[in-house]
């Protein structure tokens, strides 16, 4: 785990730099006096859309990459590895089909999202280069991550695109763009990283290009166009869980509801930090670890990826959720962005049953029962969508969160039993039911310190208790081997022991 842990720690700091740029982002996006919620919105449904069009172009090829990189890596020399060629062409179709497409359903975006969501519909095709190079960078990423290069892709996309986005926020705010102008630079945001992303594999000499037909390619053609055929749907739906949303408060409820929703979701990835970090880092460990038959050491990564997510986003979701209220006071946000407060409880509590179950997406997706996973997000989406959509019309801005608790739930249900019976693979200790236990005592604690402070204070004196006694409890405890390492580690540089 070593070696997880060094990367892991190396791309968290990396999202963690960039999440201060995407709180200040956050904060001048929401801000009373620089963004009204429907700009704010229209942001934020540009981006679901973009999404889905990487997720219709795709055609899978992003798991090919994944899947089949130590097939191409271990069988063939540099210079013939047609891996990333055929990912590319493959996605160059998809995506000239797809464009065809949203030009094509001009009448439909209009007719759905023309009375309440005015702003999208005359945006709306700035989503196309914005997919475009979403797909770009997504395909190039899949492809670093088997050189073990998923640090400098968490830079580029953790930090490196907020960085820019901050940049273009100043300039709006500053009035040397309109909000016109705005809007374009904001779609061409992924173009920036692509350039970064390829330049870099380029100086490393790992961006090979080659369009001969490799004996990789040919010897694994049926697995490979059934993978991208499976595939290619799992993409679909895991876009389409996560943008539903946002378009369905587009469509039935107005941007603004986007916007607040979109505020209480930023919050949330907070949370999902070191999934995203650890993702990368541990997918073509996975990959091998399957191609060795190497269980124990797939048991290993499950386990502890677990107890240190969960660790992680317990802590974090109970600073947040106790200090909601008085953080749209205190930095000036607009009130209208209270009404997220129990979107942000009921997403973050989905976001720690995602973290607590660990890596097990990833487990199955890198397995020869990937095509379990296909199942099982069609099985998501096909309780999401309606969910969603219901509730959405009954609950107004509650609604996509209450779906997602109760789709997610089942979802993760699912893919834990799968793995349990099928491999005896399970995240899940005794320190799982302490770490639960720590939690809820530390924030009871805390809130009933905290019951009569208001305002910076209330804020400053909540994560301070808070962070003592979880933390004194945690390290107590031996939660995670990890984290105990970490703090004897830097315990003996602070105070020179051995």
């Amino acid at each position: 785990m070593s070696e997880i842990r060094k990367k892991s720690l190396k791309a968290t700091i990396w999202i963690y730099v960039g999440f201060l740029f995407g709180a200040a982002n956050t904060y001048f996006l929401a801000h009373k006096n620089w963004f009204t919620p429907d700009q704010n919105g229209l942001t934020r449904a540009l981006i679901d859309v973009s999404l889905l069009i990487y997720a219709f172009s795709s055609l899978g090829t992003t798991n090919y990459l994944y899947k089949f990189f130590p097939y191409y890596q271990d069988n063939l020399e540099p210079q013939k590895n047609d891996l990333l060629t055929k990912a590319f062409s493959i996605s160059l179709i998809g995506f000239t089909l797809t464009a065809l497409g949203i030009w094509g359903l001009n009448p439909l975006i209009v007719k759905k999202f023309g009375t309440n969501s005015s702003l999208l519909v005359e945006y709306v095709y700035w989503t196309i280069p914005m997919g475009f190079f979403i797909l770009t960078f997504q395909l190039l990423e899949a492809y670093s991550y088997g050189f073990g290069k998923g640090v400098v892709s968490s830079l580029l996309k953790e930090t490196v695109v907020r960085l820019y986005t901050l940049i273009i926020i100043l300039l709006k705010i500053a009035d040397l763009i309109d909000f016109h102008t705005f809007i374009i630079l904001f779609a061409f945001q992924y173009a920036v990283i692509v350039f970064i992303m390829a330049i870099y594999l380029h100086r490393e000499k790992k961006l090979w290009i080659s369009f001969k037909t490799s004996k990789v390619s040919r010897k694994y053609k049926k697995k490979i166009f059934a993978m991208l055929s499976l595939t290619f749907v799992v993409v679909i739906v895991t876009i389409l869980r996560q943008s539903i949303d946002g378009l369905v408060l587009a469509a039935k409820q107005n941007l603004g509801k986007v916007g607040v929703f979109g505020l209480a979701s930023y919050m949330v990835s907070i949370l999902q930090a070191p999934f995203r970090s650890l993702v990368a880092i541990t997918i073509p460990l996975l990959s091998r670890a399957w191609k060795e038959k190497n269980l124990p050491e797939i048991q290993r990564i499950y386990q502890r990826s677990s107890i240190n997510m969960l660790g992680f986003s317990l802590f974090v979701y109970g600073c947040i959720l106790m200090n909601f209220e008085n953080g749209i006071d205190v930095f000036g946000i607009n009130p209208a962005y209270l009404e997220g407060k129990w979107v942000f409880g009921l997403l973050g509590f989905v976001t720690i049953i995602e973290l607590g179950t660990g890596v097990n997406g990833q487990i199955i997706a890198t397995s020869t029962f990937w095509r379990f996973e296909l199942w099982t997000s069609l099985i998501l989406t096909l309780m999401i969508i309606p969910l969603s959509y219901w509730l959405t019309v009954k609950y107004g801005i509650t609604g996509p969160a209450m779906a997602n608790l109760i789709s997610f739930s089942v979802y993760n249900f699912i893919r834990f039993h799968f793995l349990w019976k099928r491999f005896d693979l399970q995240p899940f200790s005794m320190k799982t039911v302490e770490l639960l236990c720590i939690s809820v005592f530390a924030f009871g604690v805390t809130q009933f310190c905290v019951k009569n402070l208001t305002g910076v204070s209330a804020m400053a004196v909540s994560i301070l208790i808070f962070t003592v006694i979880y933390g004194s409890l945690f390290i107590w405890r031996d939660i995670s081997p990890d984290v105990r390492q970490l703090y004897q580690t830097l315990k003996n540089r602070l105070f020179g022991q051995n």
